[in-house]
């Protein structure tokens, strides 16, 4: 009798109401009023009562989780996106499933169990659009939210984006740099593949460009959008005798590997050479990086792909929506006007 599981009948019988009174007031449905409410909550955590989960996916045809397919987590601003989605869809009772591309190759597999009503939706915040997954995945007609990632061609017509402005952003990097006296650039960043980074880096040759500035190609450094290529990108052109005068990294996370290099090469930044980043992540500010930037609002970002995708859950029909945020110029300590750059190298040569 001890190992018997409590149901919604027996909370039902116990407080002296229906089990669809009790169904909707552990739901926290309004219809019931709130003592009867409070009531039937607190006999069920008495008595022990877990809802079961398949019974009621079999009643609302519908499983209460949500897929939150994420690029490597070692990259800082996923956490931060996901743990955002993970609290907006908590509040509405779902349970997030969550996946990472980090092993090459097992990703596709785990998005296609996702196709027998595994979930009820997924937040699409991967890098890898590139993938003809994606395209499978609007074709499915599941609701579907690209969060942090624009989608190229038609397919930008057939499915909900939640973006910030990363042309707009790549702009800024260039009018605040050249505005500080800086001309010759560097630049380190991510495959084209990433739309984000394609898009980020067009505004930034656009700004330059419309300044009468030209990119020199010999000191762009391209690699994975992690520390580790920010690192090698900042040892091969800081290193270089004609060094540039100030590096955009395509994220934080690299420019926290570039600032790095400059400590093995014994530079200082910003007398030595200017650094900027991109993203704004809650490190950037601390007094180790300091690190000039450009902020997206990446939490009203996850909480607008999170309304979106319960939205679309709830029935709501229409167009596709893009949701496109504005960025902001971040100035901190590690960019700084030309005529400071070189002054500490030259005290410490006399």
């Amino acid at each position: 009798m001890g190992n018997k599981s409590v149901t919604s009948y027996d909370v039902a019988r116990a407080a002296g109401v229906s089990q669809s009174t009790v169904s909707r007031a552990l739901r926290g449905d309004p219809r019931v009023i709130e003592e009867t409410r409070e009531r039937i909550q607190a006999l069920a955590k008495e008595m022990g009562y877990v809802p079961h989960i398949t019974a009621r996916s079999l009643i609302t045809r519908r499983s209460s989780s949500i897929a939150v397919v994420s690029g490597d987590l070692r990259n800082p601003s996923y956490p931060t996106l996901v743990n955002t989605l993970q609290d907006r869809f908590a509040q509405h009772d779902y349970r997030v499933l969550l996946m990472s591309d980090r092993t090459e190759g097992s990703l596709e597999k785990d998005i296609l169990a996702l196709r027998g009503g595994l979930v009820d939706g997924v937040v699409f915040i991967s890098a890898r659009l590139d993938s003809p997954i994606v395209s499978e995945m609007i074709d499915w007609k599941i609701p579907l939210v690209i969060l942090n990632r624009d989608v190229d061609g038609s397919q930008a017509g057939r499915v909900d984006r939640v973006t910030s402005d990363n042309v707009g952003g790549g702009r800024l990097v260039a009018d605040h740099l050249i505005e500080l006296g800086h001309r010759r650039i560097g630049l380190i960043s991510g495959p084209l593949e990433n739309p984000s980074v394609k898009l980020r880096e067009a505004g930034f040759r656009e700004g330059l460009d419309r300044h009468g500035v030209s990119l020199d190609e010999t000191l762009v450094h391209r690699g994975a959008v992690d520390a580790k290529t920010g690192y090698e990108g900042g040892m091969e052109l800081l290193s270089r005798p004609d060094r540039p005068t100030a590096v955009f990294c395509a994220t934080d996370y690299m420019a926290y590997g570039t600032l790095d290099a400059t400590k093995r090469l014994g530079l200082l930044v910003p007398d030595d050479v200017s650094i900027v980043g991109y993203n704004d992540l809650d490190a950037s500010g601390w007094s180790m990086f300091d690190l000039t930037t450009v902020r997206q609002p990446l939490e009203d970002m996850a909480s607008a792909a999170a309304e979106l995708l319960l939205a679309r859950i709830d029935g709501a029909a229409g167009a596709p929506v893009h949701r496109n945020f504005a960025v902001e110029w971040v100035q901190r300590g590690s960019a700084a006007p030309i005529g400071q750059v070189g002054r500490a190298q030259s005290v410490k040569d006399r």
